[in-house]
């Protein structure tokens, strides 16, 4: 079985140099940096904590007990699964972005250069949970790719930009047209 992940004829990827550096983009603008995306992460990962946190707090005082065995390590496993199926999901699909790519300024783009459709950001949050559920692989993937994309990114043929590398490529373009 082969799974063809390469960008459809007429939307292939380009490059762009801007000063010392050289950047991959897909569509309009190019791949945000790792950096921008770690960090991003990192507020996900803690808002998502807080919100476990909130959940196991209301249970706990709605007279709920906590008990260490291996059926109770299954509920609690399966509860922050939920907690993350629920966080990732209703944050990309309805709002396009999480927490954390706010914060950072982050947009989701496709690799047309249009914006994601709900589909793409359907496929994208099914991603998320796919790149977790095989230890965080699909997340650190992005060191190993080429073009500096996750499974998700892959999966829903979307990517993260951010306006800093948006703002490199047009000082660029415009010194170029001097």
């Amino acid at each position: 079985m082969v799974i063809d992940v390469s960008v459809p004829p007429g939307s292939e990827p380009e490059e762009y140099s801007a000063g010392e550096g050289r950047s991959k983009h897909y569509g309009l603008y190019p791949v945000a940096s790792l950096e921008d995306r770690r960090v991003a992460g990192v507020i996900d990962g803690a808002c998502l904590l807080f919100a476990y946190g909130g959940f196991l707090a209301l249970f706990s005082s709605l007279g709920g007990q906590f008990t260490f065995s291996k059926l109770t390590a299954v509920v609690y496993v399966t509860t922050f699964a939920i907690v993350y199926l629920q966080y990732f999901a209703l944050f990309t699909v309805f709002g396009g972005t999480t927490p954390g790519m706010m914060f950072r300024g982050l947009q989701v783009a496709s690799f047309s250069g249009a914006p994601p459709s709900p589909r793409q950001l359907l496929l994208r949050s099914l991603g998320y949970v796919l790149s977790a559920c095989a230890c965080f692989t699909g997340f650190l993937w992005a060191w190993w790719d080429e073009d500096g994309l996750t499974w998700h990114d892959r999966i829903s043929r979307t990517y993260l930009s951010s306006p800093a590398t948006r703002a490199q490529m047009h000082a660029a373009s415009a010194a170029h047209g001097r």
